[in-house]
């Protein structure tokens, strides 16, 4: 006797659907002071990934009325390429060693052909140790003029100690305590000898 609704022998069982790609973000940086270009992806990279997109994320749709500094003040230019699992989205210019503070340019041509302006942009002063954590090495920043944000950086901060200078200031500080302790040896010796005679 047959079990009415019962699923018949041998009935192929549905396959489970296949779960949908991951989206793997990409990051490229790019300069002529670049050997070759530098790709952090979202899954493999994920801190240095996370700090470069913090950088460039927030221009997408930004406006901006600040203009262009001479090329003399920019200094060395990183081009930024922002993708989504292969395909361009954005890109950007970024100068962390602009004098006055960070600076980014937005080209009104994007890889995604949304409609945007050409515009210049204060960077976050992030934008130095953003670089440097992705493997960019950064030298020597020109003179600051201005605020901007976060201030222009006057000396690279992966610059070499001056070791001599610091064992000259070491032994400088040394002997000015030393100083000081002896006189006071002194005094007290001084006061101690004056009381005694008074006994």
């Amino acid at each position: 006797m047959l079990l009415i609704g019962a699923p018949a022998f041998g009935a192929p069982t549905p396959s489970p659907k296949p779960s949908p790609s991951p989206t793997v973000r990409s990051i490229t940086i790019s300069s002529d002071t670049l050997g070759a270009p530098i790709v952090l992806r979202s899954d493999s990279h994920q801190r240095p990934f996370t700090a470069m997109a913090g950088e460039v994320d927030w221009l997408a749709g930004g406006t901006s009325t600040l203009k262009g500094l001479p090329a003399d003040k920019l200094g060395p230019k990183f081009t930024v390429l922002s993708a989504v699992n292969g395909v361009d989205k954005q890109t950007y210019d970024l100068y962390p060693l602009a004098a006055g503070g960070p600076r980014v340019f937005r080209p009104a041509a994007q890889p995604d052909k949304r409609k945007v302006t050409a515009a210049w942009f204060l960077g976050r002063f992030t934008m130095d140790a953003s670089l440097r954590g992705a493997g960019v090495l950064l030298g020597t920043a020109p003179p600051a003029e201005g605020g901007g944000v976060g201030g222009g950086l006057v000396e690279s901060a992966t610059a070499e100690p001056d070791i001599r200078a610091m064992v000259g200031d070491w032994q400088r500080f040394v002997g000015l305590n030393g100083a000081v302790v002896v006189v006071i040896a002194l005094g007290v010796f001084a006061i101690a000898y004056a009381f005694r005679r008074t006994i």
